[in-house]
C-alpha cells in the first residue's frame, strides 16, 4: 500500500495515511501533520525570499509567505 498526504474535505487538515490499492481512500490510521507540512512551506518560502511558484501542466500557483510582527502587552508590534 502507498502513502499519501491530502486536504480534508470537512476540516481542512492535512493527513498522512496509507491508500487503498486503488489509490482512491485512506485504510486504517491516518496522522494529522498540517503543522509540519505548512511550517516546510514557511522555510521554503523563506528559501526562497518569501515567494515561489508551484507549476502542475497548464496551472501554475504562487505561494507568498509574510511575516507578521507579534503584538506585545503594550499593543505595539514587536
Amino acid at each position: 500500500m502507498a502513502t499519501r498526504i491530502a486536504c480534508t474535505a470537512l476540516t481542512g487538515r492535512i493527513v498522512q495515511g496509507r491508500v487503498n490499492a486503488a489509490g482512491n481512500a485512506f485504510t486504517g490510521e491516518k496522522k494529522d501533520i498540517t503543522s509540519d507540512v505548512l511550517k516546510a512551506v514557511i522555510d521554503k518560502a523563506e528559501f526562497h525570499g518569501g515567494e515561489f511558484e508551484i507549476a502542475s501542466g497548464d496551472e501554475k500557483w504562487t505561494v507568498t509567505v509574510t511575516k507578521e510582527a507579534t503584538p506585545t502587552k503594550g499593543g505595539e508590534a514587536s
